[in-house]
């Protein structure tokens, strides 16, 4: 009973953490993608410490008359190696040693004539060192200050360290099934709590219990219970046909039903694990990077000029300015890009009347990789070098687009695609210009 109260405990608190919400590290970047910024670790190390439950007979050899279902639990320390696989999905390679302070002689698993150094359960009377192999599956991606559940299987293996009775085994493999959660509390730092229950796939007593089995069996061909009986025979020689247990159960030599209601002899033991504990990681994912926004240029209080006599007010007469292109993931400007920045920079000094918007782009994969900001990034340079040439600051205006709409070329080279990595300089009339930066919902760029 406590191990299923142990487990329901467990599971309302895996529910209840799926239902949290990850806590944002306090990054104030607009363009935060959750794929980009991976708070979680690559490997981990981790130790737990906690309760291990032997769930199963005390005696592994012996007749079912004498075998009763015993729950003991002591204490338990593990080490553990956890590892990514695909996405939520780790590998984790634990070992351990279970069942420390436990007794090496009881009387409920020592020989039922009264031998007292006759130990049959070494897996329950004995220290027992843990190797497991299992995956791992968080409901939810790891982050620094937010509950990750998980759950986990695999294959156990339990090896125990006391003495055994000849034919009893000293391994027994088990399946885990087991609940977690996880609380980040920095980038390469974690406190968890699991429980876990191991169902047992070996027969540890399986040879002795069928030597006793066996050996309750007689020769003598009154027997009935005898491969060698022969009711002729046992008349021949004046005895008795004996009768089988099911004809009359109430003999000594028949199996007496266990304690537990059950008459089968058990040849195999469960176990559980509860364990809380802590997990340090090394590498992973990029840390997150803060989205820092271009400083705002405070424009040059605009003044009017006095009405022409006779000129005609001047107007913006260019239609477009070449745009850049950069190398993926970078937002420098490269020579080829200066050159046709130079040749827009000549075309705005004789066109006083145009003013400038400069949209930054990236293409898909950079906005994955490295947000949206690296579009405002590359927009700030071209920003940049306009004041260096001598165009004035009342001209220019940044806009960060981030992810390009157009299909990328499949003749562009290396990854992702170059048009989208780009800058565009849009020229408009600056009476225009003026009335969109006072009327920011109205754009029809």
């Amino acid at each position: 009973m406590t191990r299923y109260l142990s487990l329901l405990a467990l599971a309302i608190l895996t529910a209840t953490a799926a239902l949290a919400q990850p806590v944002y590290n306090g990054l104030d970047d607009p363009y935060y993608n959750d794929d980009a910024y991976d708070e979680s670790p690559g490997v981990r190390i981790g130790l737990g410490l906690g309760a291990y439950v032997y769930d199963g007979p005390d005696l592994l050899v012996g007749s079912s008359a004498f075998q009763s279902d015993v729950i003991s639990t002591n204490l338990g320390v593990t080490a553990e190696v956890t590892f990514p696989l695909a996405g939520q999905l780790y590998g984790r390679l634990q070992g351990g040693l279970l069942n420390i302070g436990a007794e090496d002689s009881r009387a409920d698993v020592t020989n039922p004539a009264g031998t007292p150094d006759a130990r049959y359960n070494p897996f329950l009377t004995s220290q027992t060192f843990l190797a497991e192999a299992d995956l791992l599956y968080y409901l939810t991606r790891p982050h620094t200050g937010a509950l990750s559940p998980y759950v986990f299987s695999g294959l156990s293996g339990l090896f125990a360290t006391g003495d055994a009775a000849p034919g009893v085994e000293t391994t027994s493999l088990a399946i885990p099934v087991g609940l977690g959660v996880e609380y980040g509390v920095s980038r390469n730092l974690s406190l968890f709590a699991e429980g876990s229950y191991r169902f047992g796939i070996t027969e540890v007593g399986g040879p002795l219990a069928q030597a006793f089995a066996s050996a309750s069996m007689s020769d003598d061909v009154c027997d009935k219970k005898s491969s060698a009986y022969d009711e002729e025979a046992c008349r021949n020689k004046g005895g008795t046909p004996i009768p089988t247990c099911d004809e009359d159960p109430t003999q000594d030599r028949c199996p007496v039903t266990r304690p537990d209601g059950d008459s089968n002899f058990d040849t195999r033991f469960n176990s559980g694990l509860i364990l809380g504990g802590l997990r340090l990681g090394f590498g992973g994912g990029p840390a997150p990077v803060a989205y820092i926004p271009p400083p705002v240029v405070p424009e040059t209080p605009y003044t009017p000029p006095p009405p022409p006599v006779v000129e005609t007010p001047m107007v913006c007469d260019l239609v477009e300015l070449n745009s850049i292109y950069f190398d993926y993931g970078t937002g420098t400007l490269d020579r080829r890009a200066r050159t046709l920045l130079d040749e827009n920079v000549e075309l705005l000094l004789s066109n006083s009347a145009c003013c400038v918007f400069i949209d930054g782009y990236t293409d898909t994969p950079e906005g994955n990789s490295f947000g949206m900001g690296l579009a405002g990034r590359r927009a700030q340079a071209v920003y940049d070098y306009y004041l260096s040439q001598g165009v004035g600051a009342s001209r220019l205006q940044i806009r960060n687009r981030g992810v390009a709409a157009p299909d990328c070329d499949k003749e562009d080279p290396g990854p992702g695609c170059e048009r989208n990595r780009r800058v565009e300089s849009l020229p408009v009339d600056c009476e225009r210009f003026r009335f969109l930066l006072e009327n920011p919902s109205y754009d029809p760029y």
